[in-house]
């Protein structure tokens, strides 16, 4: 079950980050790594001080027990939550001029940590 929402939320999110439009976006090659590394940085410099401490009831990131329960469109939701805010977590981390494939990249970086390799998958 774990590996199913892994799936589905890798290709989901994977889909939102392919769909930027902007021409003016690096070339194709290029874009992959420079989004990995800006959702790794962005999820550090706005997502990780409460995704890292449970700040506020937020679930923490690399503790999938921290996620269960959580609506069965969880993927589709937590974009929409990262984007828009819920709560006491507010929009894009606080940084509302972030861009939405940074905002996406740093949740895919977020599920991906949580998620990847555990244990029973």
């Amino acid at each position: 079950m774990k590996r199913l929402i892994f799936i589905l939320a890798a290709t989901t999110l994977l889909a939102a980050c392919a769909q930027t439009g902007n021409p003016r976006d690096e070339p194709s090659e290029a874009k992959p790594a420079a989004v990995a590394a800006n959702g790794e940085a962005a999820y550090a410099d706005h997502c990780a001080v409460c995704h890292e401490t449970g700040m506020l009831g937020a679930p923490r990131a690399g503790e999938p027990e921290e996620w269960q329960g959580r609506s069965t469109l969880w993927q589709a939701v937590l974009m929409d939550h990262a984007k828009t805010g819920y709560y006491d977590m507010p929009p894009r981390g606080g940084k509302t001029d972030l861009p939405d494939d940074v905002v996406n990249a740093a949740a895919e970086y977020m599920l991906e940590m949580t998620f990847r390799n555990r244990p029973g998958d």
